[in-house]
């Protein structure tokens, strides 16, 4: 045997015993901190197969509720309310917008949409909640009030700005104040991003009440 291969035995037996000291000292923990990564890695697929699981079945009870608003309303509300305190979201605010929305009242609708607005996890479902409650408040007593609420929510960087928008014109015009609604509906003219519904009661409304063509 070669000078260089009795010493590249040497080395290699010394290694083989390092390497045996090492795992004899830290092998347990190699072995359990495998063990964590395993669990840890089928409890994430457990979770997401799981969760997948609760949002298809909150998805397919929410909507034979809506399918049973248009026979039974009571009881679709009964049922959507229930939906509200426990299904998945985002079904739980779907839930409890539509049950708001089954009241019996136009005015109990707006109380309930109101109510409820807080309680919703994002700020634009809370934002169309209180929209809702603004257009079901046109013609009852406390609209001007219930329009009031929404000025907040006319900020640019809302999502439901120009809706507030054409609500607020709705209001000046219910005051009489129709110098201020031609204004806003002019805005949502020169705004883009109108949605073209919303452009379209904007341009109809300023042609009913002779605004001059807005620019």
């Amino acid at each position: 045997m070669s000078d260089s291969a009795a010493f590249q035995e040497i080395d290699d037996a010394v290694r083989k015993d390092e390497m045996k000291e090492w795992w004899g000292r830290y092998g347990t923990w190699v072995v359990a901190a495998a063990v964590v990564v395993v669990v840890a890695a089928s409890g994430l697929v457990g979770w997401r197969q799981y969760d997948q699981a609760q949002r298809g079945a909150a998805s397919a009870a929410y909507s034979a509720a809506l399918a049973l608003a248009a026979t039974d309303p009571a009881a679709a509300r009964a049922e959507l309310e229930k939906q509200s305190t426990s299904a998945a979201e985002p079904y739980r605010s779907l839930a409890a917008m539509v049950a708001a929305q089954l009241r019996a009242t136009p005015e109990e609708q707006v109380a309930a949409l109101i109510a409820v607005a807080p309680s919703l996890p994002a700020r634009e479902l809370s934002d169309l909640a209180m929209v809702i409650a603004g257009f079901k408040s046109v013609g009852t007593p406390k609209a001007q009030e219930t329009v009031a609420l929404l000025d907040p929510l006319g900020a640019v960087d809302r999502p439901f700005q120009l809706s507030v928008r054409e609500l607020q014109a709705m209001a000046a015009m219910g005051k009489g104040d129709a110098k201020r609604a031609k204004e806003l509906w002019t805005e949502i003219l020169k705004d883009r991003a109108a949605p073209q519904g919303v452009a379209q009661r904007a341009s109809a409304m300023l042609s009913v009440h002779g605004a001059a063509e807005a620019k």
